[in-house]
């Protein structure tokens, strides 16, 4: 079954990297997969592709199920409506996770992530508010398995069915994510490719999108291992690959565009050298790995003992403009008792407040 499970899943990963993918209207839908999973994860900046031993580890890189040894399930959850103040009332973020080792078998998992949207006021002829209406929840399944089919490489993938609402209109995709680690004894490395699926459609192909496809690249280095310290931090880089071929029309229209501000300078340029510059910046395809372009997170771990973490985390995301350092950055702890884990971030929130966010989750082991 390892064997098998590997041929299929490497031919896939070499597939989704070298296939071509047209982006239609809008950047992404389905953005609330963008959210990541897990209180630990935000904590440390979302520098997780490297994590393993972690239920929360399917939302990011599935392979790091295969290093858990006992079931887990694990319950998150965050106002994500508090960066609108009252205007966010209904809005939050919400996940259930599980994993169960099976042994030689290895290690299957299942997650739930659940975005409710908020509410809107409802009026017919006048401004007056006759009623209030949900905008809806939006939801992803995932199913997932991982195990060690090499020695200290890891292989997991998983299976996602993917609901989006739109007040009344409702629209469903399908993905999947495939991730790799690669171990030794103090330095992990780890990629996963997420998202990769079907497009949100709504009514027909002119009005959907591609789902937010991102592929993470990570290292992991533990610096300290003793009897009551463990110490380790983390490094990601995500290129957001949703886009891998831009719409023609939407191209077409851009070259005009360019070509005429370049002719009112005076400047001569090809087509293809307008669409090759276009591309360059708006991270099409392989411009997509362009550091400026890449998402970049580093995070630390302490744990004392197995009783307490503090983590921090830094992150810099080129399409969420910042303030300060101080919206850049992560911070959390953690407490366990025996086999529940109580885990705290606070992380930023933005939003016309520029308010940051308290996440929690509850960790149990059996």
């Amino acid at each position: 079954m390892r064997s098998v499970l590997a041929v299929v899943s490497i031919t896939a990963l070499v597939l989704v990297l070298s296939a071509s993918a047209e982006a239609g209207a809008g950047r992404t839908g389905a953005q609330f997969l963008t959210l990541g999973g897990g209180t630990r994860a935000a904590a440390m900046g979302e520098a997780y592709s490297t994590a393993s031993g972690d239920v929360m580890a399917l939302l990011w890189n599935p392979s790091g199920l295969a290093e858990v040894e006992e079931i887990q399930t694990a319950l998150s959850y965050y106002n994500a409506g508090a960066r609108f103040g009252e205007a966010g009332e209904g809005i939050y973020y919400g996940i259930f996770a599980a994993a169960f080792p099976a042994g030689d078998l290895g290690t299957f998992g299942i997650g739930l992530q659940l975005n409710g949207q908020g509410e809107i006021d409802v009026t017919i002829d006048s401004p007056e508010v006759i009623k209030r209406e949900s905008l809806g929840t939006n939801w992803a399944l995932t199913l997932s398995y991982a195990d060690e089919f090499l020695p200290n490489l890891y292989l997991g993938v998983s299976g996602k069915v993917i609901r989006q609402k739109l007040w009344k209109e409702s629209a469903t995709a399908y993905a999947a994510d495939i991730g790799l680690q690669y171990r030794l004894s103090l330095l992990t490395l780890g990629v996963a490719v997420q998202n990769w699926g079907t497009r949100i459609q709504f009514k027909d192909a002119h009005q959907s999108d591609p789902l937010p496809r991102m592929m993470r690249m990570g290292i992991g280095l533990e610096l300290l291992r003793t009897e009551h310290h463990r110490a380790r931090i983390t490094a990601d880089l995500v290129a957001f690959i949703d886009k891998w071929k831009e719409d023609e029309e939407e191209m077409a229209y851009a070259i005009q565009i360019r070509r005429e501000k370049y002719e009112r300078m005076g400047i001569s340029k090809t087509d293809e050298e307008l669409r090759r510059e276009i591309e360059e910046e708006r991270g099409i395809g392989i411009y997509a790995f362009k550091p400026e372009h890449m998402q970049k997170s580093v995070g630390f771990e302490y744990w004392l003992g197995d009783i307490l973490a503090l983590r921090a985390g830094y992150k810099d995301d080129p399409y969420i403009v910042t303030e300060s350092l101080q919206d850049k950055l992560y911070y959390g702890f953690g407490i366990r008792l025996r086999n529940l884990q109580i885990d705290y971030a606070n992380i930023p929130g933005g939003g016309p407040n520029n308010v940051r966010l308290n996440t929690f989750d509850l960790l149990f082991r059996f």
